[in-house]
This record gives structure tokens, C-alpha cells and sequence, in this order.
């Protein structure tokens, strides 16, 4: 189990041409989200970084940064020179200090300025530039994945105490639930008797009564359901990879069947339990929205 939310940045270089690549993520209800920011001129790369990106983070929100920078041959490489244009520049610079009287002192860096001297060119190294910008995003995403895991321990461990705590409190129930029916039981005569029907006790339709109302108190269904969820819910603790869903499920499975039970009792040390359960429930779904 691993948490949604981690960093992770990585460098890949060759003959002085390198690559960058920052992911940062956090919780998202969704599949993985995939916000890309890069130079226009690595635009060809993104499909490449996403299809990477979905083949090894399944949840989370992520925002990707590419940025990269040129070797001293490529960067070398990058401006050129029109010569033609600069003879032209400087003929005509000459012939109008000439005409004027005036002293023809140009120099290279002036000529340089001058548009159209100087163009940037836009071929780049893309294989190279492909290829290192997968091989840092390979371990950006190592170092993300690595951090997620450490704080997927840790979430592990706080959901498997919470989870430990609501099975001590259904466990608690449990063992008052008998106790329970016959107090309600015991009640519901009580107040039959404090209307003044005369009933013997022995009456048939009397007891069938009570035995109704008995039942529909029963609770053992749902202490069933919610052993059976809460087990399943520490075991996915244990699992690796996207557990996230499952865990939510289980959390709305558990909050349906605590509600039901509590719903049905009117046992008050039962009801003191039931609201621990569900404070404990409360921050187990919290805590789940960062589980990926």
C-alpha cells in the first residue's frame, strides 16, 4: 500500500546535453491525472511521459516538469550566421559613414544586432533529447514511488490500529448483544404493564408481540457484516499496489452496517460504542483519501 501524495526529481545527462524531470504528486479521486509542463520545442515527448507516467501510478494528481539544456556542441550549433546578410550590413554601414564624414568603427558585436544577422535554429537533438528525458523520468518516478511507499507505511500502521479499535468495539457489542434483546424484552413488558392491558403473561399473541419486537432488534447480522469487512479491510493493508478503492468500498460497506446497528438498539452502553465506532470510522475515511 502506498500513499498518493510524494515528490521525486531526476537528471539525466550525456556530453554536457541534460534532462530534468520534477513530478510532484498528491491525492485525486480519479485514475492519475497528468498535468504536463515543458518547452514548446519538447512538445513531442509529452505522449511518451504520460504513457510512462499510467503504466506505473494508477491514482494521484500529477504535475510534470520537463526542462532541459544543450551541450557546448549543441548549443554551439544553435545560432548561425548570415554571412550574406552582414556583408550587406556592413557595405551599407560604410558607404553612409563615408557619405557623412563620419568614422566607419564597427564592430562585430554592433553587426550582431542587427536583425536577421544572426538566426536561432530550431532542429534539436530529439532522439537524444527523447531518450534522456524517458531515462530521468524513470527515476523521478523511482524517488516518487519511494517516497509514497515510506508514507504508505505509515498511513498502514495508523489505519491498522484504527481498524483494531473498531474491531475491539463491534467485539464489545457482541458480547452485550444477548444481554440487550432480553433488557428490550423486559422493557416492553414493563411497559405494557404501565398501560394497564390485562395480559397474562402466558397470553400467546403476547409473547408473539414482544418476540417481533425482540427480533427487529437483533443485531447479530450486522456484527457479522461488520467482522467480515473489517477483517477484509485489514488484510488490504498488507497488499501492495493500488488498494485505495477497495479501502474506500469497505469504509462505505462498515459505515452502512454501524448505522443499521446502531439504528436497531436501544442499549446504551451499545450506543456509547457505536459513536466511538463511528468517530474512529470518520478518521479511517479521512486518512483513506490519501491511500492511492
Amino acid at each position: 500500500m502506498q500513499s498518493m501524495t510524494g515528490y521525486g526529481r531526476a537528471t539525466a545527462e550525456r556530453d554536457g546535453t541534460r534532462v530534468t524531470v520534477q513530478i510532484a504528486a498528491v491525492n485525486s479521486k480519479k485514475q492519475a491525472e497528468i498535468r504536463c509542463s515543458m518547452p514548446r520545442e519538447l512538445g513531442g515527448i509529452e505522449p511518451f511521459v504520460r504513457q510512462e507516467l499510467q503504466a506505473r501510478i494508477e491514482r494521484g494528481s500529477l504535475n510534470v516538469n520537463l526542462a532541459y539544456e544543450l551541450g557546448p556542441d549543441w548549443r554551439g550549433r544553435a545560432v548561425s550566421l548570415d554571412l550574406d546578410v552582414a556583408g550587406h550590413v556592413l557595405a551599407e554601414l560604410r558607404e553612409f559613414a563615408a557619405r557623412h564624414g563620419l568614422a566607419a568603427d564597427i564592430r562585430v558585436g554592433e553587426l550582431l544586432a542587427v536583425p536577421g544577422v544572426t538566426q536561432q535554429r530550431t532542429d534539436l537533438p530529439d532522439e537524444l533529447l527523447q531518450e534522456l528525458a524517458l531515462a530521468a523520468l524513470g527515476q523521478a518516478i523511482d524517488e516518487l514511488n519511494a517516497m509514497r511507499r515510506a508514507e504508505g507505511l505509515t498511513l498502514a500502521r495508523d489505519l491498522r490500529e484504527r481498524c483494531a479499535a473498531m474491531q475491539a468495539d463491534v467485539a464489545a457489542v457482541a458480547e452485550r448483544a444477548d444481554l440487550a434483546q432480553i433488557q428490550h424484552r423486559d422493557r416492553l413488558i414493563e411497559r405494557i404493564a404501565k398501560l394497564g392491558i390485562e395480559l397474562a403473561t402466558d397470553d400467546e399473541r403476547l409473547a408473539r408481540e414482544v418476540a417481533f419486537c425482540v427480533d427487529r432488534s437483533d443485531i447479530t447480522e450486522e456484527i457479522v457484516r461488520l467482522r467480515s469487512h473489517l477483517d477484509q479491510f485489514a488484510a488490504l493493508l498488507g497488499e501492495d499496489g493500488a488498494v485505495g478503492r477497495k479501502l474506500d468500498f469497505l469504509g462505505q460497506e462498515i459505515g452502512r452496517e454501524i448505522g443499521t446497528l446502531g439504528a436497531k438498539t436501544a442499549d446504551t452502553a451499545i450506543s456509547e460504542r457505536v459513536i466511538d465506532f463511528k468517530v474512529e470510522l470518520g478518521r479511517v475515511r479521512e486518512q483513506l483519501l490519501n491511500v492511492e
